[in-house]
């Protein structure tokens, strides 16, 4: 069997788009052993994940994947619009498709999304933007570090071909023969995902310009970067992106007094996320 083929291709493109959680455990030097995620956060990757309903709220504590999602599916199965009020979630992100799966049905519900400890990378690109209105409790933070798009916008930025880029993501030692047909199978994934992701994006009414602008070395160049794993945004350039109707219930301004947020996230201007897709 094909090295590449061993893993789902779902699964390659959510570990071709990863790094955000998982990389906060590692050391800034990214020497071994890796430090231990807090609690909360090592909560926000179980698998599957955990998914409840209680009174008028969904409950979601985990990642994306396709036992989350039928994780998901099973707890909410035979609700209808109206019935609930709010999706609670504490997630890391993983699945692109799943993600969207859970995006759809937010929409669908007319959920407000309420972000607790922390909503990252497929959460943050799916799920928190499908929300009738958008909640972040007080320390709490939603960053972003890249979409399904992120490959078309890294091979423009480098001025190469798409399959160049999706190369990067093939697992060592193929032969060039197994590297080329990786690239093949990796852009017919794309030819499937990337118009869902488009559709998705549409019928919210969003440019994806928030989840995809900072991808590559973009943070790294910025000054005053400390290893941030991903960028996030104030409520008021959020609201400039189309994430309105969002609201923060700790004291003070998001982006300076969530402490995730400032360790976590380098923060950008909409015009700074605008500007760099031009």
């Amino acid at each position: 069997m094909n090295a590449w083929r061993r893993i789902d291709l779902r699964e390659r493109l959510a570990m071709a788009m990863a790094g955000g959680l998982m990389a906060m455990a590692v050391t800034a030097a990214g020497a071994a052993p890796p430090r231990p995620l807090p609690a909360d956060l090592e909560s926000a990757k179980s698998e599957p994940a955990a998914v409840s309903v209680q009174g008028d709220t969904v409950y979601y504590t985990g990642n994306f994947s396709k036992a989350s999602q039928a994780a998901f599916d099973t707890a909410v199965a035979g609700i209808g619009r109206g019935q609930l009020t709010r999706l609670v979630i504490r997630s890391g992100g993983g699945d692109t498709a799943a993600g969207r799966h859970v995006g759809r049905w937010v929409r669908d519900m007319a959920l407000v999304v309420e972000v607790d400890v922390i909503c990252f990378s497929s959460c943050a690109d799916y799920v928190f933007p499908a929300g009738r209105a958008r909640v972040i409790r007080a320390d709490a933070f939603v960053g972003w570090h890249g979409n399904e798009r992120q490959f078309e916008v890294l091979a423009a930025r480098r001025g190469g071909r798409l399959a160049d880029e999706l190369s990067r993501y093939a697992p060592p030692n193929l032969t060039p023969s197994q590297r080329a047909a990786f690239v093949q199978d990796f852009q017919a994934l794309l030819a499937v995902t990337r118009p869902d992701e488009d559709d998705f994006y549409a019928r919210l009414g969003l440019s994806d310009a928030f989840a995809v602008c900072a991808v590559g070395d973009v943070l790294e160049k910025r000054p005053g970067y400390a290893g941030q794993k991903g960028w996030g945004f104030s409520l008021d350039d959020m609201a400039r992106l189309g994430l309105r109707h969002t609201v923060y219930l700790g004291d003070g301004r998001y982006e300076q007094a969530s402490s995730r947020f400032r360790q976590h996230l380098v923060p950008l201007s909409a015009d700074d996320c605008l500007a760099l897709l031009r």
